[in-house]
Order: structure tokens, then C-alpha cells, then sequence
């Protein structure tokens, strides 16, 4: 699954292969709250979950820059947040000389006879670099987007 479905969509794969974060485009919202819609998917190696998430402009656009950032090694830490508390978290980490990891949290909340019911889906993995560009691109047409 190298190619993502939409040219607002964007993929994040681990160096192995095993593992990867896909963010399917759902929805965008200009009037009221610059924000994005995506279906978060994430495969980690024999585990998944998937979970629809808002992320709001500033987000995205901070997350950008500090990417662009990371190959002057000016960032160590790069954080990807939905807009909905703890719904996914995710931080980008530079382990030096274009070796990173991603570490993520997803979770799913629903309502039962017995009340509210949250599964959580937390892990890491490393990063591919040699896709670093791919993402920055995809990430600068999403900006452009909500600009």
C-alpha cells in the first residue's frame, strides 16, 4: 500500500514494512473551524485499529513545519494531535541520522447498555526516512487545501 487514494490522503510506513499509518480524507470544514476529516487506519505489524478524527489547521500546518524543520535537526519532537481529546495522538521522533520512530495512540469510544467502552491501540515503530519527502508533499497540498 504505497499509494495513497486521494491526493489528500497520506501514508506513513515503517522501515520493515510491517507497519503503517493511513490517513484516508473524509471531509474538510472552512466556514466555521479551519479543520480536516480523516479515517485514521493504523496496521502495527499483527495488530489494527481504525478511528475517524477531525485535526484542525494550526495542527497540521505546525506539523509540517516542524518536518521541514527536522533535517536541520532543529526539532527532536514533532506531535500530530486530533481535535477530540486523547482520540490519536502521534509524535515523530528524530533518533539521529535520518533514522526515525513513531510512536501512536488511537482510541475508540462507543456506549454500551453499561456505559462508555474505550479501546486503545498504543505503539511504535520505526520509520522509513526514504519516504520523508513523499510526506512533506502530501502534507504542503493538504496545507494548501485549508488555506
Amino acid at each position: 500500500m504505497n499509494k495513497p487514494l486521494d491526493p489528500y490522503d497520506f501514508f506513513i510506513e515503517s522501515e520493515d514494512k510491517k507497519s503503517h499509518i493511513l490517513f484516508s480524507f473524509q471531509d474538510i470544514e472552512l466556514e466555521r473551524y479551519k479543520s480536516i476529516n480523516y479515517l485514521v487506519h493504523i496496521k502495527d505489524d499483527q495488530f489494527a485499529g481504525q478511528a475517524e478524527i477531525w485535526i484542525e489547521h494550526e495542527e497540521i500546518h505546525d506539523f509540517m513545519e516542524g518536518l521541514l524543520k527536522t533535517e536541520n535537526s532543529e526539532v527532536k519532537t514533532i506531535q500530530l494531535k486530533a481535535m477530540s481529546d486523547k482520540e490519536f495522538e502521534m509524535s515523530f521522533i528524530d533518533q539521529k541520522m535520518g533514522h526515525y520512530e513513531i510512536a501512536y495512540s488511537i482510541t475508540k469510544r462507543r456506549y454500551s447498555r453499561d456505559g462508555l467502552i474505550e479501546t486503545t491501540l498504543k505503539g511504535s515503530f520505526g520509520y522509513d526516512s526514504e519516504f520523508l519527502n513523499l510526506l512533506k508533499e502530501s502534507l504542503k497540498r493538504i496545507n494548501r487545501l485549508l488555506s
